[in-house]
């Protein structure tokens, strides 16, 4: 079973409550200009204001999972994982802020008037899921240990940019109205069916395919991550251009990774 208390990263940095590690990665670039700031961006003329841009780095990964042993979630479908910060190295901050950890996120998402807010919970039911069937365990796990550390969902962020103001949870409201937004707009299972690339138990791809298939589908391409040479994880990155309040904000990169933990050919993508 999936260990919530770890992710599929090899190591964590450490800035308040966390260890410090990072994985060996190609240096990132993103153009920059005078009136634009990227995440990642280390041009001197471009200082990151944390409230517009996610530091530190910026990047930030949607990851989903495809669980076909056993099956989780629609046949038809990916699982959400998360949404986690990156520093533009491979690592990221965790824990970030503990005064801010939620539980029942369900709760808090049911009591919000955020008008996307019942739908996303909705979403959430049928495609955020865990292995072992605590769903709700999961989504705080995802809150306490990634969604503080979004820099641009500080209540301090809400106060300078909102005219009424930080609501209280509408930091944790955000977080997961624009994780489920995403994970609609880059809808992994379609992305690679309209390429021919469907579960079968005895077609087998090539990483080649996975990538083309992406990078026709977004101009961008995604890290696949397999299990036994069976495709079961992929992840989108970003850096971000404004607050991270909406998926607007999110603006596709090329992935940190060479490392698919995938073999070149011969992929299995089992069916659920």
């Amino acid at each position: 079973m999936r260990n919530l208390i770890s992710h599929t990263l090899a190591a964590a940095i450490s800035v308040q409550l966390a260890l410090t590690a990072s994985l060996p990665q190609a240096p990132f670039h993103l153009n920059t200009s005078l009136d634009t700031c990227l995440s990642c961006s280390t041009s001197p003329v471009c200082p990151l204001d944390p409230c517009q841009t996610n530091t530190p780095g910026g990047l930030l990964l949607l990851t989903q999972f495809w669980d076909y042993s056993p099956a989780i979630g629609p046949s038809d479908a990916w699982t959400i994982h998360g949404l986690w910060p990156d520093t533009c190295t491979g690592g990221f901050d965790q824990y970030c802020d503990p005064r801010r950890n939620n539980n029942n996120i369900a709760s808090v998402l049911r009591s919000s008037s955020d008008p996307s807010a019942a739908s996303t919970l909705d979403t959430m039911n049928q495609y955020w899921l865990a292995l072992n069937g605590n769903d709700g365990q999961l989504w705080s796990h995802e809150w306490n240990r990634h969604g503080t550390c979004v820099s641009t969902l500080s209540p301090t962020c809400y106060s300078s940019t909102s005219s009424t103001g930080y609501t209280h949870n509408q930091d944790i409201v955000d977080f997961f109205t624009t994780t489920v937004s995403l994970y609609h707009k880059y809808n992994i299972f379609e992305t690679l069916q309209k390429a021919g690339i469907t579960p079968s138990r005895t077609q087998t791809y090539t990483l080649d395919q996975l990538h083309t298939a992406a990078r026709n589908a977004w101009g961008k391409d995604a890290v696949f991550r397999c299990k036994n040479g069976a495709l079961n994880e992929a992840w989108i990155y970003f850096h971000t251009k404004g607050r991270s309040t909406n998926a607007d904000a999110f603006v596709q990169g090329d992935p940190l990774r060479s490392n698919n933990r995938c073999p070149q050919s011969g992929i299995r993508y089992l069916p659920k």
